[in-house]
């Protein structure tokens, strides 16, 4: 998948495009270290086997003054916020506008994974991927 900035606010310096196998469902600018943040997660339990089955299940990348984009280890601010970005996109591609509605009706259909970013993930709260 990949996420990419044509326009910030002004006096923000957009990131570079974000290209990974995961699926990205955070961003966030802070102002103070001038960085930008996406967080991902998997969309195939193999894929979080490859990654080292990560608790939580979440990978940062982040881009400083238009850096390209670095894995950092997942910042403790991020755990239990609401996710930002639309997940499941569409195969053909999405229209040049997704409403608000469209987003958050779609985003209510999402794993829990995908609406917030959890602290916990396993068995007991059957959001996990099969470990047998």
């Amino acid at each position: 998948m990949s996420v990419s900035i044509t326009k910030a606010p002004d006096g923000i310096e957009p990131p570079p495009e974000w290209r990974d196998a995961y699926v990205p469902v955070l961003l966030d600018y802070d102002t103070s270290s001038k960085s930008w943040s996406m967080v991902a997660t998997f969309y195939y339990c193999e894929t979080w086997y490859a990654l080292g089955r990560p608790m939580p299940p979440y990978i940062e990348y982040e881009s400083t003054h238009g850096s390209p984009w670095k894995r950092v280890p997942l910042e403790e601010r991020f755990i239990d916020r609401k996710t930002n970005l639309l997940t499941g996109p569409r195969t053909d591609g999405e229209p040049d506008l997704v409403t608000i509605a469209d987003k958050e009706f779609r985003q209510r259909s999402a794993g829990w994974k995908y609406q917030q970013i959890l602290r916990k993930w396993g068995r007991e709260e059957r959001n996990y991927c099969d470990l047998s």
